[in-house]
């Protein structure tokens, strides 16, 4: 009996050694990667072309007792610039039970009240619904969807336009926060939507990879609306979405001149809140989409399904990482990928050096300053860490969040779409 536990353990300790190494191979691929975004910021940016027709649209507005916020929505959306016939403007209702309908009747727009009896209250229900609505009356050429937290900036509806004539059927605008004078949890996201655009979103799209979907700004041709309807029960449907549009080879464009705000919590109560949901939905995301995009990527040779992958992988990170250090220590005594890359290659600790921090701190830093930031919006970029160290919470709480609860954050915010484009 002592023989084969002392063999059970042999043989369990060469298992162990090879998953590190594969999982520090991984991990180390990936890494080099999302490095490799941050270095290609500096490419060419791609900008669409001039637009030659005036496609109809149907823009929504999804609300769900959003009474505080809905008027300086359908204000920014009224006012964007491109003609009026080329564009009808719906607050979709979603259950709600205050003034919300009435402001939108009483700024003469259109409202589709939408009431689940019973049965499972979702953003993507709502949705679903709306959407297979507005293409029943055969007079849009495309949808977009809004929050009713969003801004529009007044050239949106323009420059998606020149993406559909371009030829593009997924279209993700820029996002930036609102409210990023509101206090400094505010102004730490907002930084973290700035450097997503400009290290993450830019480089990829100028690589021909897929965009990212955000929930709000996006814009889907009507013929691609009607083959991808939305999920009506996951909590991310917008990453559900986009895992969707990747598996079946539809790539999402990342529009930077088509820019949308959106308003980000004040109270780190309503961002954790929020931060479960998305971990919740993420998870649910990668348990239905993961796998298939893995076998697009190897079958196919699909690059953007691998990548796609990758991103979707995301919300495995805290497991992944907390796996491989408990591997490299088990098999400490034993061969481990990183570890022999750091004592036996040379220049290895320089080369880290300076790639941890060129990258994440002067190239951030140059980037902030030459968009012309103020130095509050410096400062909150070296407060990022201070959310991360919730990530493990936040992560923990979203494996034991019930998934049939939606969870409505709470937007109050005053901000109007004249106090950020007078003020740039």
């Amino acid at each position: 009996m002592l023989k084969f536990f002392g063999m059970a353990q042999i043989v369990f300790k060469h298992i162990a050694v090879f998953a590190a190494n594969i999982i520090q191979l991984f991990m180390l691929c990936w890494g080099m990667f999302y490095l490799f975004l941050v270095f290609a910021a500096i490419i060419v940016k791609k900008h669409p072309k001039k637009s030659q027709k005036n496609n109809k649209f149907a823009v929504f507005i999804i609300a769900c007792n959003e009474e505080k916020v809905i008027r300086f929505s359908i204000d920014s959306l009224k006012k964007m610039n491109y003609p009026k016939d080329c564009f009808s403007v719906y607050v979709v209702a979603d259950n709600c039970t205050d003034n919300t309908v009435q402001i939108a009747r009483s700024m003469d727009i259109e409202v589709m009240e939408h009431f689940v009896r019973g049965g499972f209250q979702s953003k993507g229900r709502a949705m679903k619904w709306a959407t297979e609505k507005a293409l029943a009356l055969n007079k849009y050429d495309a949808i977009c969807y809004f929050d009713a937290d969003s801004l529009a900036h007044p050239d949106f509806l323009e420059e998606i336009n020149k993406h559909l004539n371009n030829g593009e059927k997924v279209i993700q605008g820029r996002q930036l926060a609102k409210n990023k004078k509101d206090g400094w949890l505010p102004k730490i996201l907002a930084v973290g939507h700035l450097l997503s655009n400009i290290f993450f979103q830019s480089p990829k799209y100028a690589l021909g990879f897929s965009g990212t979907l955000h929930g709000k700004g996006m814009c889907f041709s009507a013929d691609m609306a009607r083959q991808f309807l939305w999920d009506e029960i996951c909590l991310t449907e917008d990453l559900e979405m986009q895992m969707r549009l990747i598996a079946g080879g539809i790539r999402i464009t990342w529009s930077e001149s088509a820019i949308i705000y959106n308003e980000e919590p004040i109270k780190i109560s309503q961002h954790i809140k929020r931060a479960v949901r998305w971990t919740r939905g993420s998870l649910d995301t990668a348990r239905k989409h993961l796998v298939g995009l893995f076998r697009a990527a190897l079958c196919k040779r699909d690059i953007k399904a691998l990548e796609g992958a990758l991103y979707c992988s995301n919300v495995y990170g805290f497991s992944v990482a907390s796996l491989t250090v408990f591997l490299i220590y088990y098999t400490r005594d034993s061969f481990n990928l990183i570890v022999w890359f750091y004592h036996i290659l040379p220049g290895t600790e320089f080369a880290i050096k300076i790639l941890t921090f060129v990258p994440l701190i002067l190239y951030p830093l140059a980037v902030l300053i030459s968009e012309k930031a103020e130095f509050d919006m410096l400062a909150a970029y070296f407060l990022q860490p201070v959310l991360g160290v919730l990530r493990i919470p936040v992560f923990l709480a979203g494996v034991f969040r019930s998934s049939g609860v939606w969870g409505i954050t709470d937007h109050q915010s005053k901000v109007s779409i004249e106090d950020i484009v007078s003020n740039g």
